[in-house]
């Protein structure tokens, strides 16, 4: 309003010329404009002047305003410290008042809790003695059944033990009568084979008995080269005074360690005169040792090798090893020359070992022993052939019952596992 007022006072008063009408007469009459300019300044004055109180007004207005608004801000001041204080009380208060409540519900749980916990612990107590009366029962039940399965498991291996111990001497007798009757076969076969071959080595030997000489002679000479290589096998022509052959036994340095003369006689009778003859012979050859290979060996001669007279004697089947023996003897002795050079003859030194009874049981004892060992196991090995085939189907056999008992026993009394007897677990 007192802004309308204000602007109002600022503008002009534009005034047309106005006629007025008497209420009386009716008649009609311009207004002078004096009269209107004079009111006009009239109106303003009185409008200037109620701005002016108008504008006082509003100052006084704003300056209660302001005081009211310093004093507002001051007493909501005071009033936030008073509320701010109070909240602070209270929520102390409560604070204090929670804590409090908090407390005595915490100690009223807390004796709850320790009173289950008591209740529980003698719960606990009762059920840990009767458990542990229940574990001295059960140890005591558990040793009880230990013993008497101890007890039943001792018999049932003393049973099977008599059982195993039976059947394996049954087995062991059953194999050794099939062994025997297959032995006894072995040996008649043998034994008739036998017979044939002297029969037809008697009808062989009914031809030449030169070409059977020469023959042995030939056979002589070649296994004699075969075996030692590095020695000179030299033949003795036929129709010369002397022996079959000569081996010069040479060392590893190529010194003659001496000679060994041979004499072959494929004859069906033994003579003393191949003694005499072969010595004789020797003469000329001056051989270190003399051999003579027969097809017969002496009556009185049960061994494989003689020593007759300074002469040995021996098959062509065991003259092989019997030229190792004395070509090892000729080697040792020429050894031992050599180092005593020039102390005694050579040849008696030779003569007197190889002719001693020393070296003829050593030399015997030696090759006889490897023949037997050698014969033994030739034997042994065709006979354990056939028994062991025979051998294996009777231990399966009797494994297969075993394993069959075993599993009947175990079914019934549940006794410990035996580790031979059962099948290897799958990993």
């Amino acid at each position: 309003m007192f802004n309308q007022l204000q602007i109002a006072a600022q503008k002009p008063i534009v005034m047309k010329t106005l006629k007025i009408k008497c209420p009386e007469c009716y008649s009609t009459f311009d207004l002078d404009n004096a009269l209107v300019n004079q009111f006009h300044q009239s109106i303003k004055k009185d409008l200037q002047s109620e701005l002016k109180r108008r504008e006082e007004e509003l100052q006084l207005q704003k300056s209660e305003l302001s005081e009211l608004t310093e004093q507002f801000a001051k007493e909501q001041s005071d009033f936030s410290k008073v509320v701010d204080n109070q909240v602070k009380s209270q929520l102390k208060t409560k604070e204090t008042q929670l804590k409090e409540s908090i407390r005595q519900e915490i100690h009223k749980e807390k004796e709850s809790q320790l009173a289950e916990l008591e209740d529980e612990l003698k719960q606990k107590s009762n059920q840990l003695i009767e458990l542990n009366q229940t574990k001295a029962k059960l140890k005591k039940l558990s040793r009880e059944f230990e013993e008497k399965e101890a007890m039943i498991h001792l018999k049932m291996e003393e049973k099977l033990s008599e059982q195993l111990s039976e059947m394996k001497t049954n087995l062991q007798e059953k194999l050794q009568t099939e062994s025997f009757l297959k032995i006894k076969e072995k040996e008649d076969v043998i034994e008739s084979l036998k017979n044939k071959l002297q029969e037809a080595q008697q009808r062989a030997n009914q031809g030449s008995m030169q070409s059977q000489g020469e023959a042995q002679e030939l056979v002589l000479e070649e296994m004699l080269s075969e075996i030692h290589s590095t020695d000179n096998i030299e033949e003795v022509k036929k129709g010369a005074n002397g022996a079959d052959c000569i081996q010069t036994v040479v060392t590893q340095t190529g010194a003659i360690a001496g000679k060994i003369i041979y004499e072959s006689k494929n004859t069906k009778n033994w003579s003393s005169s191949f003694i005499k003859k072969l010595k004789q012979d020797n003469l000329e050859s001056k051989a270190d040792i003399m051999v003579i290979v027969t097809k017969t060996m002496p009556k009185d001669v049960k061994g494989k090798y003689a020593l007759i007279d300074g002469v040995w004697v021996t098959t062509l089947y065991n003259v092989k090893d019997m030229s190792l023996m004395l070509r090892y003897g000729l080697l040792k002795t020429h050894s031992v020359m050599v180092k005593q050079s020039g102390k005694q003859d050579k040849i008696s030194l030779l003569y007197d070992y190889l002719t001693s009874q020393e070296f003829k049981a050593t030399f015997e004892s030696i090759l006889e022993g490897f023949k037997q060992l050698q014969d033994s196991h030739h034997d042994e090995q065709r006979k354990m052939q056939l028994l062991w085939k025979r051998r294996a189907k009777h231990i399966e056999q009797v494994l297969t019952s075993t394993i069959d008992f075993y599993g009947s026993i175990k079914g019934v009394s549940g006794i410990p596992d035996i580790k031979m007897l059962e099948f290897p677990k799958a990993s």
